[in-house]
């Protein structure tokens, strides 16, 4: 028995359940990807920790929790209610993905350090990412003075292909920004569309060369970069970049077609790239859309 704030508390030794760790994803994992670690309960394990805490015998009934909550956040009069909503529209929002399981293994992702992808470095790029937006190459923490935009995946419709492309070039005009000096490319096995339907704002690009090629060998040299052949039959030029940058297809969530399945919902699951300025997945219900970026 211990004394707190006045009050005694009975330590019962006979708990009927240990406490409820957080799911965490494992340890492969977390090297190829900036998935949050720890991901919470689900709903197994939040029952049974719901379950451990009312057991422990220690609630009173003396109101000592609604005596001490400031925010009253306590109600003990509270009592359960249904409330009926009429709305014009419903939006759910799970957001897109950008699966690493496409990009082809010899770019060497997760075995050669200075091959991030282009969600890893959108986390770079970002203030508030684990390098406070600072661009450097993940082997050895230096600044990168060249770095290569590349399309890591063969085969992609071409809205897909045209969404990827477009998210490269806009991350390699963030990286001008950043690093003045530094050379810049993005290689991709067609720009055509990408160059049909925004020739105006290319043509303003500061020093970034955008290239129509394939890429043969993918090799580390001996300073950890990466040295790139261009074209698939080992023939053409090679180019050594001190970061390079892998493009990945951004794909609608599985969580949107399990939640558009169970909500009986027929999904147009590319309209939000041949839409992108709404960003919303269509429905059969014109009044239900999806959002495609959380």
């Amino acid at each position: 028995m211990y004394e707190k704030k006045g009050r005694y508390i009975v330590e019962f030794q006979d708990i009927p359940a240990a406490r409820q760790h957080q799911i965490e994803i494992d340890l492969e994992e977390r090297r190829n990807c900036y998935k949050e670690v720890e991901l919470g309960f689900n709903e197994e394990r939040a029952l049974q920790e719901a379950r451990r805490c009312l057991s422990c015998r220690r609630c009173l009934g003396c109101a000592l929790c609604w005596a001490e909550c400031k925010p009253d956040a306590i109600v003990f009069e509270m009592e359960d209610q249904v409330f009926e909503i009429e709305a014009d529209s419903v939006i759910i929002s799970p957001g897109v993905e950008r699966p690493i399981d496409r990009v082809d293994a010899r770019f060497g992702l997760g075995r050669n350090l200075n091959v991030v992808t282009d969600l890893q470095f959108e986390r770079m790029l970002s203030d508030s990412g684990p390098s406070a937006g600072l661009i450097i190459r993940p082997f050895d923490g230096e600044i990168p003075h060249s770095i290569a935009f590349v399309q890591s995946y063969g085969k992609a419709s071409p809205q897909m292909h045209q969404a990827a492309l477009t998210f490269a070039v806009n991350e390699a005009i963030l990286t001008r920004k950043k690093l003045p000096q530094a050379e810049i490319a993005v290689y991709a096995t067609s720009t055509a569309d990408l160059t049909r339907t925004h020739a105006a704002d290319l043509e303003k690009l500061d020093r970034i060369s955008l290239l129509e090629t394939t890429i043969g060998d993918v090799a580390e040299s001996q300073d950890h970069g990466i040295t790139l052949t261009l074209g698939s039959n080992g023939s053409g030029e090679e180019k050594t970049f001190d970061l390079v940058v892998l493009m990945t297809q951004p794909q609608v969530a599985k969580e949107v077609k399990t939640l558009s399945k169970a909500l009986g919902l027929d999904v147009a699951y590319a309209s939000f790239i041949t839409d992108p300025g709404a960003g919303l997945i269509a429905t059969d219900k014109e009044t239900v859309s999806l959002a495609a970026r959380g």
